[in-house]
C-alpha cells in the first residue's frame, strides 16, 4: 500500500511537470502582424573584433542571408554580426534574444535621431540589463524604426534566436516560461527535500546521494537557463561563467556514486562497479578543470565525459534489467528519458526539428521525468530491501523456533531427570563470579528475548552500556585487589538503582557493564543513566588503600527512537554511543 501511494505521487508529479511545460507555449499574444514580426536578417563573421563603423562599411557580398530567426553556429571563437531593418510600429515592442549564455552582446539601433547602444552579456553584472530577464531584451518604444546591428561572441555555443515582440506578448511569454520553470524547479526541490528526509530517517546513503544529485542538477539547469544569474548570483560573474562545468561535473559525480550505491554491483558484477568508480574519478577531475580552466576548455571536457557517462549508466541499467530486477528497468527508462531529451534538443538546435518548445524545454522536461523516475527507483529498491530483511528475519525466527522445539522434545526426558542439578549449574553459569551480577552470556540471551518481545508487542526497549573511566590506572597503581573491591561496590550501586523487577544489570566484561530496561523510552533511559552517574560520582568506595572516587560513562539507546532488526544492531548502536561519551570527555551520557 505504501509503495502504491509513492507510485501514484510520482505519476501525478510527472503529469504536473508535463502540463507546466505545455503551458509555457500555450499562448503567445504578440499583438503584431506577421509583416511586423518578420525579420530579414543578414549576418557575417570575423576572426577579429570589429567596430560598428567597420561593419557598416563592409561590402554587401560579405553578408549572408539568415534563413531562420534562430541562428546557431556551434562552438566558435569568431565574432558574429547581424543586421536587419526595424519597421515602424504604433505600439511599444521588445527586441528579444532568447539565449542566456552569450558572453558579449552589443546592440546598435540606428534611427534618424541617432544610434542607441546596449552593452549586454553574462560577463557584465545583471543589474546593467535594461530589462531584468534571464535572457537578453531591450525596449523598442513605439515609432522606433531603422537599422539594427547586433554583435555577439561567446565561449559557449553561438546561438541567437532573434525576435521582435510586443510588450504584452513578451511579458506573457516570460510569465508562461516562469510558470513552467517554477513547476520544474518545484518538482526538483520536492524530490531533493523528500529524499533528504528519507536519508535522515533511514540512514541509507543512496537517499543522501540522490538528494545531492537533484540539487546539483538543479544548479546545472539554473546555469543553462540563466535563472541562477537572474535570481541567485546576479553579481557573481565567476559563477555565471563556471556554473555549467562545475554543476555538470558534480551532477555526474553524484550520479555515478548514487548508481554504485543503489544497484549494489558488488553482488552482481564487479567490473561495472569499478567502471562507475572510474566515472566518479573522471567527474572529480572534470570538476577541478571546471574550477580553474577557461570555460571553453572545461565545457569540452564535460561534454567528452557526458556522452560515454550517460551511455555507461544505460549499460549498467540494461545489465541488471536482464537480471530481472524491476528497479533496473525504471533506472534504464529514466536515463533513456534524459538522453532522448538531449538528442531532441540537439536536433532542434541543428534545425532538424524546427520547434522552439523542443529547443527551450526538451532537456527540462526530459530531466524532470528522469528525476521523478529515479526517485521512483529509489522507492522500489528500498521497498525490496525492506522485504528482504523482513523475510530473512522471519526465516531466522522460524528456524530458531523449530530448532528450539526439536531440541526441547529430544531432551525433555533428560531435562526432567536432571532438572535440579541443571538449575543450580545454570544459575552459576549465568552469574559473574566477582560481582554476582548476570554475566555476558546471560546478557546476550536475555537481550535477544527482550528484543523479540519488544518487536512483537511494539513496546520500547532501552539498553545502557557503561564503562568505568580511567580504571586501568587504578589497577596499575593500587593492584587488582583494589580494582575488584571497586567493581563489587559499583555492581551493588547499579543493582540498587535498577529497582524494577524487569530491569537487568549485567557485567559485560572487565570494567564494562550493561543494563537492560524493558518498556523504557529514550528520555527515561537518559534520566536513569544521569542519576546513576551522579550516584557513582558522589559515592566513596571503601578499599584497602582508603576511599577511592571514580566516574563512569554511559551510552544509551532505545527502540522508541529507532527500529532495530536484531540484537547486533542494537548492541552496536549502544556501544557506539558509549564511545561517543568517552570521546567527549567521560563522566557523561550519550545516546540516540
Amino acid at each position: 500500500m505504501r509503495l502504491t501511494r509513492r507510485l501514484t505521487k510520482h505519476f501525478l508529479l510527472m503529469m504536473l511537470l508535463a502540463i507546466g511545460m505545455a503551458v509555457a507555449f500555450s499562448s503567445h499574444a504578440q499583438l503584431l502582424t506577421k509583416a511586423e514580426t518578420s525579420l530579414d536578417i543578414e549576418y557575417t563573421n570575423s576572426e577579429q573584433k570589429l567596430s560598428l563603423d567597420e561593419v557598416t562599411l563592409l561590402d554587401g557580398d560579405l553578408w549572408s542571408e539568415l534563413k531562420t530567426d534562430r541562428a546557431s553556429f556551434g562552438y566558435t571563437t569568431d565574432e558574429y554580426w547581424f543586421r536587419f531593418q526595424l519597421k515602424d510600429s504604433n505600439i511599444d515592442r521588445v527586441l528579444h534574444i532568447a539565449y542566456p549564455l552569450l558572453d558579449e552582446l552589443n546592440i546598435y539601433i540606428q534611427t534618424d535621431a541617432g544610434i542607441k547602444t546596449y552593452k549586454l552579456g553574462d560577463t557584465k553584472p545583471f543589474h546593467e540589463r535594461p530589462i531584468p530577464t534571464s535572457e537578453f531584451a531591450v525596449p523598442l518604444p513605439k515609432g522606433t524604426s531603422g537599422t539594427v546591428y547586433l554583435s555577439a561572441s561567446s565561449q559557449s555555443s553561438m546561438r541567437l534566436p532573434i525576435a521582435v515582440r510586443s510588450n504584452i506578448g513578451f511579458f506573457e511569454t516570460q510569465m508562461n516560461r516562469r510558470i513552467a520553470e517554477g513547476i520544474y524547479f518545484g518538482v526538483l526541490l520536492c524530490m531533493a527535500v523528500y529524499n533528504l528526509f528519507g536519508f535522515v530517517a533511514s540512514r541509507e546513503p543512496e537517499f543522501g546521494l540522490y538528494s545531492l544529485y537533484t540539487v546539483f542538477f538543479a544548479g546545472l539547469m539554473l546555469s543553462l537557463e540563466g535563472l541562477g544569474f537572474h535570481y541567485l548570483w546576479p553579481e557573481s560573474i565567476y559563477l555565471q561563467d563556471k556554473g555549467i562545468p562545475i554543476f555538470g561535473s558534480l551532477t555526474f559525480l553524484t550520479a555515478a556514486l548514487f548508481a554504485y550505491q543503489l544497484l549494489e554491483l558488488k553482488r552482481y558484477r564487479n567490473t561495472l562497479g569499478r567502471g562507475l568508480m572510474v566515472m566518479a574519478f573522471l567527474s572529480a577531475a572534470s570538476l577541478v578543470v571546471g574550477i580553474f580552466a577557461s570555460y571553453r576548455i572545461s565545457i569540452h571536457v564535460l561534454l567528452i565525459l557526458a556522452a560515454p557517462g550517460c551511455f555507461f549508466l544505460l549499460l549498467v541499467g540494461a545489465y541488471l534489467w536482464r537480471k530481472g530486477f524491476l528497479y533496473a528497468r525504471i533506472f534504464t527508462l529514466a536515463w533513456c528519458s534524459l538522453l532522448l531529451s538531449v538528442v531532441a534538443n540537439s536536433l532542434g538546435y541543428l534545425g532538424v526539428i524546427d520547434s522552439m518548445f523542443i529547443q527551450r524545454h526538451a532537456i527540462m522536461l526530459g530531466s524532470g521525468i528522469e528525476i521523478l523516475l529515479l526517485s521512483w527507483v529509489l522507492a522500489v529498491r528500498y521497498n525490496e530491501q525492506r522485504k528482504e530483511r523482513l523475510a530473512a528475519q522471519k526465516k531466522y525466527n522460524q528456524e530458531l523456533e523449530e530448532n528450539v522445539e526439536e531440541r526441547t522434545f529430544e531432551l525433555q526426558i533428560a531435562l526432567r531427570e536432571l532438572q535440579d542439578v541443571n538449575s543450580e549449574l545454570e544459575q552459576k553459569n549465568m552469574e559473574d563470579p566477582l560481582t554476582g551480577l548476570y554475566n555476558r552470556r546471560y546478557f546476550q540471551q536475555h537481550l535477544e528475548r527482550e528484543l523479540r518481545r519488544t518487536l512483537r508487542r511494539e513496546l520500547p526497549l532501552a539498553l545502557l552500556m557503561i564503562d568505568v573511566d580511567r580504571f586501568k590506572p587504578i589497577n596499575d597503581t593500587h593492584g587488582h585487589m583494589v580494582g575488584d573491591q571497586i567493581l563489587k561496590q559499583l555492581a551493588n550501586l547499579m543493582r540498587q538503582h535498577a529497582k524494577r523487577a524487569a530491569d537487568v544489570v549485567c557485567r559485560y566484561g572487565g570494567e564494562e557493564f550493561a543494563i537492560i530496561l524493558p518498556e523504557t523510552d529514550l528520555d527515561d533511559a537518559r534520566i536513569f543513566a544521569e542519576q546513576l552517574l551522579s550516584m557513582v560520582r558522589e559515592h566513596a568506595f571503601e578499599t584497602d588503600v582508603g576511599e577511592q572516587r571514580i566516574s563512569i560513562s554511559a551510552g544509551v539507546i532505545s527502540t522508541s527512537n529507532r527500529i532495530f532488526d536484531n540484537v547486533d544492531e542494537l548492541f552496536k548502536a549502544a556501544d557506539e554511543a558509549l564511545y561517543t561519551a568517552k570521546n567527549q570527555g567521560r563522566d557523561q551520557v550519550a545516546g540516540q
